[in-house]
């Protein structure tokens, strides 16, 4: 009997084996992959590079990074307190520890956590060994203070011990800034934020009040004590004497300017300063100088309520829309002799998006209206947090919590690879035949559990790998996964038709090269027959999709291809820059048998996993933490960017997700609103913003179509979690409100068109029965004729909290335009303008006038300047006509020439000079590019102006008056 069993075991063993290894033989590994042609950048090499400059040398979030003085040492400091030491060598292997300020608490606070934000050595650090920081300290609940420490004399020095002295203190709140900075004048400069967390904006209302030390730069002289004060206040001070004013502000008006730079030669002081919701800005720091913050953010009007302080508003020099930056950090003025190129220019980036930028006035310009010039340096991966000045030339680049390193920036020295970069999808090298989307050789499809909402697309996906390395997938969440050297991932999207062929929309890239990710897309053509890479500034591409409702049964709709950066903000080093090609989200065992993956032994956290939200077999909870993982935790995770405060990862259990709050952008009319409201769905801001359009939807960018089965899902889910039985209940959604009655009477379908009308204006009273009544039409619960009354009554009411949620179920056509393509200049010169909104809106990147014209400096304008300009069409409608008719006459010294070279450039520009040897151009960058007559292939003079088209049609008509009357008040040349 025991043989048997034991005959019978064996027996099963063998079947097995031999079964899985049937499977493995189903499963055909891949074939190299040897025909890519993604190579490079479709885009010249930026002029500089990153590259480790310590390459042994890793820290724990550091902040800040400082020059010693007379030796070949740098220091640095981490977040937790720690300060350290380290010898100026690429072959350094090891730091020194100065001090630890941890050691500083009392026994009473022992155990507590402090925030060490900057460092910065006295100017005269030689003689008396001063290093003052500034970090939270645990005492009072939490105070940002200014001290003074002294340093040992050795070559490695360290805290002489009970040497701290605080200089100057300030309640601590979500926003500290802390930056230090000595200026060319010996006094030391002292970046405060507004004390609040990222929402609601300016809570304690501190920025436009100067009688308290928040959101400012503060001037202080650290030399000469005032009685029991360890500083003094310098007598040119802009506030000194006003009453209930803090002698020590220099500027105001700031939000969280982390970093701030001064440059030696001139004492003029640039700062990048944290936005809100859709800006970042960077300020030049005049003294009494008053940044805005909160009565506006950049240069929008923000705060009405707020009154503004005792000196005018002065629009930044440079802004961001948050579609190319996240968290702009500081850097030095640079004046070393290493980087030429950049000297006396302020060297900024970007936390979230790694990208680097310089900004420098002309000619030393000190007007704060005057014209300055910018320019991207490079794109990195790196988490920005500060930079430095070595002193050798050097720029430094402090990574936060990527790598923990230094990096030096350099001139770049990568091959110009733009004219052989495909142009067109059939020539990357991924696809042996478009028409039917077959993969090439060793370009494996694979597929994904959770689909997020791509505004009703669907998608293929490859992985394509060179050669025959594979793939180091990460098991958990907050690691990374390990690409071979020229990996891409492919995503194709198409718009499905109810018959028909689907509508190909376009074919995403993202593609590793040498250590950086960069992604790209390619657009379809009409006749879905090839896609063309599209330019980093992303494009629109107009639709005829399928409507039955329609009397043609056709609807316009727009896609939109997105911009480079705005990828980026999603595919960054928070969510480890993949967001598809992960392991909660694929079949690997697959993948491992194809050769595509290394086989996994386990996911480190089974909660990681994800399932398909369509599947009603699994959880609820399940599919909608799934659903909002994949859609929102790129950005809502432990990390994310500034303005994150709350968390949608997967892994994370219900209660550290921190949603039951509410949210400083707004309640939007919703009482006792919360980001989550257990058991009531329609106080919950979650689903109020993944619900509607336009102003604060959710997905900000990506999307600009409502999911009605995810916000369906959501709601279902919201509502199944158990409510807080103590949380009071004001909902008039309670079950004997006029509201409640109306929303039954909406779906009955016994009802006069009358009585429908009437409840669905009842509905309308209130955001959150407007929530459900709009969930009603996501879901398709309501009979056509109240589908349609709703939709058209809900896109047509005053209220905007209400109004953004029911256009997505009107046409594009019936929405609140701007003035868009074809602009009736009537509707324009018909409304008075503002001077002064126009000249916030002329300042601002959006009216992009300015990226051109200068006002009145011909040698830095392409084409004309506005004063001359405005001489030339003395009268509004001819000035009108030139703006939106910028090609109709063009003056030969603006005449656009385009030339293709032999090497395949095309560069377009203005004709500045030309000889018999070369042509040299004016491009719209403000640069001259000399162009050898014997590298031409063509040139030809434009009919088009150098101006672009519609340069008004993302403006209101108002905006554009507005726009319009700060023009036209410049004045003539005299």
């Amino acid at each position: 009997m025991q043989r048997t069993a034991v005959g019978l075991l064996i027996a099963i063993w063998c079947l097995l084996g031999a079964n899985a290894a049937a499977q493995d033989k189903l499963v055909a590994k891949r074939s190299p992959w040897t025909t890519s042609r993604v190579k490079g950048s479709p885009e010249p090499p930026a002029p500089y590079r990153i590259a480790p400059a310590f390459p042994r040398l890793k820290f724990v979030l550091p902040t800040s990074l400082e020059v010693i003085p007379g030796t070949n040492r740098l220091l640095i400091t981490e977040r937790a307190g720690r300060i350290l030491s380290f010898a100026n060598s690429t072959d350094v292997a090891q730091a020194d520890l100065v001090a630890d300020l941890r050691d500083f608490l009392s026994n009473d606070l022992a155990g507590q956590n402090i925030s060490l934000f900057d460092g910065e050595l006295h100017p005269k650090f030689s003689d008396n060994r001063y290093f003052f920081v500034c970090y939270v300290h645990p005492e009072k609940g939490g105070q940002t203070r200014v001290s003074r420490l002294t340093l040992t004399r050795d070559e490695a020095p360290r805290l002489v011990p009970a040497s701290e002295q605080v200089i100057i203190t300030w309640p601590s709140g979500g926003h500290n800034a802390g930056c230090l900075e000595f200026g060319a004048d010996g006094c030391l400069y002292i970046a405060t934020g507004d004390g609040s967390g990222p929402n609601p904006p300016d809570a304690r209302n501190s920025g436009q009040d100067i009688s308290d030390l928040f959101g400012s730069i503060l001037r202080i002289n650290v030399d000469h004590a005032n009685g029991d004060q360890a500083y003094s206040v310098p007598a040119d001070n802009p506030f000194v004497g006003m009453p209930n004013a803090r002698p020590e502000i220099w500027a105001y008006g700031l939000r969280n300017p982390w970093k701030f730079g001064i440059d030696p030669q001139t004492n003029y002081i640039f700062a990048a300063d944290n936005g809100w919701e859709s800006w970042e800005m960077v300020h030049r720091i005049v003294r009494g100088g008053n940044c805005g913050w909160p009565v506006m953010e950049g240069r929008v009007a923000l705060r009405s309520d707020v009154a503004p302080g005792p000196t005018p508003i002065i629009p930044p020099v440079k802004d961001h829309p948050h579609t190319e930056a996240n968290s702009v950090i500081g850097g030095p003025v640079y004046r070393g002799s290493k980087l030429p190129d950049l000297n006396g220019s302020f060297v900024y980036g970007d936390y979230i998006t790694g990208t680097i930028w310089a900004i420098r006035p002309d000619n030393n310009n000190s007007d704060k209206d005057g014209a300055y010039s910018h320019r991207t340096l490079v794109d990195t991966d790196q988490r920005i947090v500060a930079f430095r000045e070595g002193p050798n030339g050097e720029l430094f680049v402090l990574d936060y919590d990527l790598t923990g390193q230094i990096y030096e920036l350099l001139p770049s020295e990568r091959p110009d690879t733009s004219a052989s970069f495909p142009r067109r999808l059939s020539e990357t090298g991924l696809f042996a035949s478009l028409e039917k989307m077959e993969p090439a050789p060793g370009v494996v499809p694979y597929s994904v559990l959770v689909e997020p909402w791509m505004d009703g697309a669907k998608a293929q996906r490859w992985a394509a790998i060179p050669g025959s390395a594979e793939i180091e997938l990460a098991t958990s969440p907050n690691e990374g996964s390990k690409f071979p050297e020229g990996t891409v991932l492919v995503k194709h999207l198409a718009l499905p038709q109810p018959s028909g062929e689907p509508i190909r929309l376009e074919t995403q890239l993202l593609h590793y090269e040498d250590g950086v990710w960069s992604p790209y897309s390619y657009l379809w053509d009409d006749a879905n027959r090839d896609a063309v890479l599209v330019d980093a500034i992303g494009t629109n591409r107009p639709l005829q999709v399928a409507d039955a409702a329609a009397s043609d049964g056709k609807r316009e709709r727009t896609w939109h291809v997105n911009a480079t950066n705005e990828c980026k903000l999603c595919h960054n080093a928070g969510p480890k820059f993949v967001l598809g090609f992960v392991a909660n989200q694929l079949d690997y065992s697959l993948l491992a048998a194809q050769g595509v993956v290394h086989r996994l032994s386990a996911v480190d956290d089974e909660k990681w996993r994800l399932v398909d939200p369509r599947d009603t077999k699994q959880s609820l909870d399940d599919r909608a933490r799934s659903y909002l993982h994949a859609n929102c935790a790129m950005c809502h995770h432990p990390g994310g960017n500034a303005i994150v405060s709350f968390f949608l990862r997967r892994d994370l259990p219900f209660d550290k997700l921190n949603t039951n709050k509410g949210t400083g952008i707004g309640t939007f009319g919703i009482r006792d609103a919360k980001i989550i409201a257990p058991g009531d769905p329609y106080r919950s801001l979650l689903l109020y913003r993944m619900s509607k359009l336009g102003y604060a939807r959710m997905p900000y960018i990506g999307s600009q179509v409502v999911d009605s089965e995810g916000v369906a899902l959501v709601a279902s889910w919201i509502g199944s979690l158990p409510s807080d039985p103590a949380a009071p209940i004001s909902s008039p959604l309670a079950s004997n409100s006029a509201e409640a009655t109306a929303l039954a009477q909406v779906s009955a379908k016994s009802r006069s068109p009358d009585e429908l009308d009437s409840a669905i204006r009842t509905s309308l009273k209130s955001t959150e029965s407007a929530l459900a009544l709009a969930g009603k039409l996501h879901q398709h619960s309501v009979p056509p004729e109240a589908f349609d009354t709703a939709a058209t009554l809900g896109s047509a009411t005053t209220t905007s909290d209400i109004r953004g949620l029911f256009e997505t179920f009107i046409p594009e056509s019936k929405r609140r335009p701007t003035l868009g393509a074809n602009i009736d200049p009537q509707t324009i010169l018909s409304r008075q303008g503002d001077r002064q909104r126009g000249k916030l809106i002329f300042f601002s990147d959006g009216a992009r006038c300015r990226a051109c014209h200068e006002i009145d400096d011909p040698s830095q304008s392409v084409g004309p300047t506005l004063q001359e300009i405005n001489k030339k069409y003395a009268r509004p409608a001819e000035l009108l006509q030139h703006v939106l008719q910028p090609s109709l006459k063009i003056d030969e010294p603006y005449a656009a020439y385009a030339v293709l070279t032999n090497d395949g450039r095309a560069i377009n520009g203005l004709m500045a000079e030309q000889n018999d040897k070369e042509i040299v151009l004016k491009t719209a960058d403000k640069k001259l590019a000399r162009i050898a007559r014997s590298s031409i292939a063509e040139m030809q003079k434009s009919p088009v102006s150098l101006m672009p088209d519609r340069i008004l049609s993302d403006l209101t008509a108002q905006e554009a008056a507005d726009l319009f009357e700060y023009i036209r008040s410049l004045g003539v040349a005299k």
